[in-house]
């Protein structure tokens, strides 16, 4: 049987798929080549950095707001009770390292009466020329007819004496301890049988306590002058130290006094049978038996002691003497004895220097101590004072 031909379409039907697929590859590249690239940029953060800029600076003016500070007025305290002090109850001695060199540096806080303890550094005292350190400080001052005199004019000495060792006392700071011995040839009368801390109360104490001491005015000796009587009971009740006397005394005299002798037992072991401490020394050895203190002040006229006539004495036989004592009552170690200072007050003829240097300076150099002299009272006058003195000078000489 003879085959069919094949139609047109049959024949080319091959080509048109080649062509179909040619046409649609054609369009996909066109269309491939019509895509846009897209380039993608990543960028940094950015950084902002802060561009110094200058202003002007303006001056701070301090605010000007008046101030009234009024001070608070305080009333001094009227002594008007007499006041008793109770034993207190003994504490541990606590011995601390010694401070050598240092006049009164370390020495002991008061506790009734001796014993050592952690104090503080005081100022330097100024004692009428005689300089001297110490927490715990003594004046023996000399308020004898030889200091006094027997007129207004003279009196100035010691009137002048007193107002000066009360300024003093004034100046001490609160920590201080001190005490007070007046004395002439055969007296000692303290202020106070125990040291007095150096409160305002205490401060203004002293003053009251020797506000009647030798007067401008008035018909007396000194104010150790009184009569028979009083002497004994003065007598009996020094041996009874310490005991007050409060009563009785003359209107030249203090307000009260503790009067003290030194007991034959202490006069015999220091100085020897039948011979006893006199004039400073008295007040020296009162200071050292009840007080101990770290630093002694000594104002004097003269030298009088048991070993020696003329007032000259034997300083050698005073050293050895009180270092002895002194060994006793505070130790081997000679920078925990008290330093003796001593101010010579001129009177009449004698050479207060020489006094000084020849009678005391052997004394001074065995204790630590300084010296000087007062020539000229006028020197520590305050004005009102030395027109006082002026006055009486004109009327007396």
């Amino acid at each position: 049987m003879a085959k069919k031909k094949k139609g047109v379409l049959a024949r080319h039907a091959k080509s048109s798929a080649m062509l179909v697929s040619l046409g649609i590859h054609a369009v996909l590249i066109v269309v491939a080549i019509s895509f846009v690239a897209v380039t993608v940029i990543t960028k940094e953060d950015q950084k902002f950095e802060a561009k110094p800029v200058n202003r002007p600076k303006m001056q701070l003016k301090k605010l000007q707001v008046p101030v009234n500070i009024k001070k608070k007025k305080t009333q001094k305290p009227k002594l008007r009770k007499r006041i008793v002090v109770k034993q207190t109850p003994k504490v541990p001695d606590i011995k601390m390292p010694e401070i050598s060199g240092v006049k009164g540096g370390m020495a002991g806080g008061y506790d009734g009466g001796g014993g050592s303890g952690i104090g503080f550094t005081m100022p330097e005292i100024d004692f009428f020329g005689a300089k001297g350190k110490g927490e715990k400080v003594v004046f023996i001052v000399h308020f004898g007819p030889a200091t006094i005199g027997k007129n207004s004019y003279q009196r100035m000495t010691g009137y002048t004496i007193r107002k000066r060792l009360e300024d003093l006392i004034s100046d001490l700071p609160a920590p201080a301890l001190f005490n007070v011995c007046a004395y002439w040839a055969n007296d000692a009368w303290a202020l106070s049988p125990t040291m007095l801390q150096a409160t305002q109360a205490n401060k203004d104490k002293v003053k009251d306590w020797m506000e009647p001491v030798n007067p401008l005015e008035g018909n007396y000796s000194h104010c150790f002058g009184v009569n028979k009587g009083l002497e004994k009971k003065i007598r009996s009740t020094a041996k009874a130290y310490p005991k007050e006397i409060s009563g009785g005394l003359p209107f030249y005299a203090p307000k009260w006094i503790f009067p003290y002798e030194v007991p034959g037992a202490i006069n015999t072991k220091y100085l020897g049978q039948g011979k006893a401490f006199k004039h400073w020394n008295r007040g020296v050895t009162w200071a050292i038996q009840t007080q101990k203190p770290d630093t002694i002040f000594i104002l004097t006229t003269n030298y009088i002691d048991a070993w020696g006539s003329g007032g000259k004495g034997n300083p050698s036989k005073v050293a050895a003497s009180y270092k002895a004592m002194m060994r006793d009552v505070y130790g081997p170690d000679k920078n925990r004895w008290p330093t003796l200072n001593v101010v010579v007050l001129q009177h009449g003829n004698m050479n207060a220097g020489t006094v000084l240097n020849n009678q005391y300076g052997p004394i001074m150099s065995a204790f630590r101590g300084d010296g000087s002299i007062i020539s000229n009272i006028t020197k520590y006058m305050t004005d009102a004072e030395r027109e006082l003195y002026d006055t009486y000078k004109s009327q007396y000489q």
